[in-house]
């Protein structure tokens, strides 16, 4: 089989793989840090307080942010040109609006712990 990383079908096909990995870890590193905190008495305010202004949390979920939207948007993408019959062009305006405005809104929520 020869597969090239040039195709753009194989490319979105394993970023998507790989951006699914990265979520898992992420997802886990996630719950775990929470249950961690709320089984030690923490409030959601007080769990806050202690992510505001911590670079490495911050970074932590602008990595996951970004992560979660590609993945998303990959996804969106195949589910549209599978089940809408228009062209392609238009499919990836819509996610690349998708994008644009998932991305922004992320990063906004991340801003605001910031």
């Amino acid at each position: 089989m020869n597969v090239q990383l040039s195709n753009p079908a194989f490319a979105l096909f394993a970023l998507q793989r790989l951006t699914g990995g990265i979520l898992a870890l992420l997802l886990f590193i996630h719950i775990a840090t929470v249950i961690y905190a709320v089984q030690g008495g923490l409030s959601v305010e007080e769990i806050v307080n202690r992510v505001r202004g911590n670079l490495f949390w911050i970074t932590f979920y602008g990595i996951f942010a970004l992560t979660a939207v590609i993945h998303a948007a990959i996804g969106i993408r195949k589910i549209l040109i599978e089940f809408v019959p228009v062209g392609r062009r238009v499919i990836d305006v819509v996610v690349a609006s998708y994008f644009v405005g998932a991305m922004w809104l992320s990063f906004h929520a991340i801003e605001a712990i910031w």
